[in-house]
């Protein structure tokens, strides 16, 4: 993740949560998973040395403030997000991303309410495919 434009320029790489999950969870697995902090950027595949091209589900939570936030000129900006995601405030899916090496972003505004947001990236890594080490 690369900037959130909202009230100011912040950036938004701490205060995650990470989940790893089968291929092919949903978002009650997610909520029902156990979590670990993480900051971003986060090479999750990483985590187990022995099966770098393991197929399996990432999951990534982070809360939003409304009251930290223009709600209505937020934009959420990603980098690259290894490899199929969808991202997630609230439980609503706004955007699914099917590329893993390029840049995108998220247009929050109008969908940011009082009080905490949940925010979720969801990353489907199904080998064989391009990903290297």
């Amino acid at each position: 993740m690369k900037r959130f434009h909202g009230y100011g320029d912040w950036t938004l790489n701490d205060g995650w949560e990470f989940a790893k999950l089968p291929l092919g969870s949903g978002r009650e697995d997610a909520l029902a998973a156990s979590w670990t902090k993480v900051d971003l950027p986060h090479d999750w595949l990483i985590w187990q040395a022995g099966d770098l091209y393991e197929s399996a589900d990432a999951w990534y939570r982070r809360t939003l403030r409304g009251e930290d936030v223009d709600a209505e000129n937020a934009i959420l900006c990603f980098d690259g997000v290894y490899m199929d995601c969808d991202v997630m405030l609230n439980g609503e899916k706004l955007v699914s991303h099917p590329y893993g090496y390029t840049a995108f972003q998220v247009d929050l505004s109008g969908k940011i309410r009082p009080g905490e947001n949940e925010l979720m990236v969801h990353i489907r890594h199904q080998s064989p495919n391009t990903r290297w080490y």
